[in-house]
């Protein structure tokens, strides 16, 4: 068997998202593909980021969602663990706290400069091998071109709209103001439409043994990427195994009160297919001092048609705050070597 013949026999891992969940998740599976053990590792990332620097530049430049995207990239980068590649990472993450960048990461001002001069897949291969991200590794655009998320309510027969523009959704309205609304009464929908799935994204789900869903904002993150009509058809007919891995909180004013099957049944809509593996958090941490509608993301029912992991995945990592970042972020995150773990014995016996 020839070298070639070898790897097309591997798994080929595509994580769905874009967040910090989506980032962590990389980070966990990239050492799988460098010991041979994965095909191919990619992260299809969602357009419709519009906060912080990512908004400020696609407004100012009209250039794609790049926090996300760059984000994942480092996620992939093999500098990770080298002394002088580490300061560079360090580098790539800094947030210029005022002035003509103030708020702005060193990655997404590189990445804009890259896609001006160029194109958006030039610049993000460009990028991929300033970073050394291994062969068979990468960050894809679910679209060529940034999209615009809708929050939409649906009650007598009329869609109301809710909000508009990512950030905004996600921060700012409120998708339980009508006790009535159930989880999946809000939807999440775009301003443009049925816009195109970008044609290297069709080409890597068609390639996928393993489609995960990554752990993240809700409707910040994950509904957004999963609401594109294109994707949710190509993973629709798929043959590869749906795999989700639990977020760990609900939301203020968004999801609280969801039991994690909640969040799966409003997965699978989207998607118009079963998860066939669920990896959930069981062991909240008593430290973490939660907010007012925040929760630990628990299941309820006893059977499920999909294989429940239920784990300690959450992270003891403190998330600092970076001077400049207006976005809020993760309060707790997942376990880099606790997901390498699981997903590992899961994805390689497959």
């Amino acid at each position: 068997m020839t070298s070639a013949q070898a790897k097309t026999k591997q798994p080929h891992v595509v994580v769905l998202g874009g967040g910090n969940g989506t980032s962590r998740l990389l980070q966990a599976l990239v050492p799988l593909l460098n010991k041979g053990k994965l095909g191919s590792l990619h992260a299809l990332v969602q357009m419709s980021d519009d906060g912080g620097s990512t908004g400020r530049l696609r407004e100012q430049y009209g250039v794609a969602a790049a926090g996300d995207l760059t984000r994942c990239l480092l996620a992939l980068s093999n500098l990770r663990g080298d002394i002088r590649g580490d300061e560079f990472l360090r580098a790539m993450e800094y947030r210029f706290p005022g002035g003509d960048f103030g708020g702005h990461t060193l990655r997404n001002i590189f990445l804009t400069a890259l896609e001006m001069t160029s194109d958006i897949d030039t610049a993000l291969a460009t990028m991929a091998r300033v970073l050394q991200v291994p062969k068979y590794a990468g960050v894809v655009p679910t679209t060529l071109t940034t999209v615009t998320a809708q929050a939409i309510i649906t009650f007598d027969g009329s869609r109301n709209l809710l909000g508009e523009g990512e950030h905004s959704i996600a921060h700012r309205v409120n998708m339980q103001a009508d006790p009535s609304w159930k989880p999946g009464a809000v939807t999440v929908t775009f301003a443009e439409g049925d816009v195109p799935l970008n044609p290297r994204a069709q080409e890597i789900l068609e390639q996928a043994t393993h489609i995960i869903v990554a752990p993240g904002h809700t409707f910040g993150t994950i509904l957004p990427t999963l609401a594109l009509p294109a994707l949710g058809r190509a993973v629709k007919v798929s043959k590869a195994q749906l795999i989700v891995v639990m977020t760990l909180l609900t939301t203020p004013r968004q999801t609280i009160g969801w039991s994690g099957e909640d969040f799966v049944r409003v997965y699978e809509s989207y998607l118009g297919r079963p998860a066939q593996v669920v990896i959930g958090n069981d062991t909240p941490l008593a430290e973490i001092l939660l907010v007012d509608g925040q929760e630990w993301v628990l299941f309820k029912d006893g059977e499920h048609d999909y294989q429940l992991i239920k784990q300690k995945v959450v992270s003891t990592e403190l998330q600092g705050k970076q001077t400049g970042d207006v976005v809020p972020r993760a309060v707790v995150i997942h376990d880099p070597a606790v997901m390498r773990e699981i997903l590992g014995n899961l994805i390689t016996r497959t």
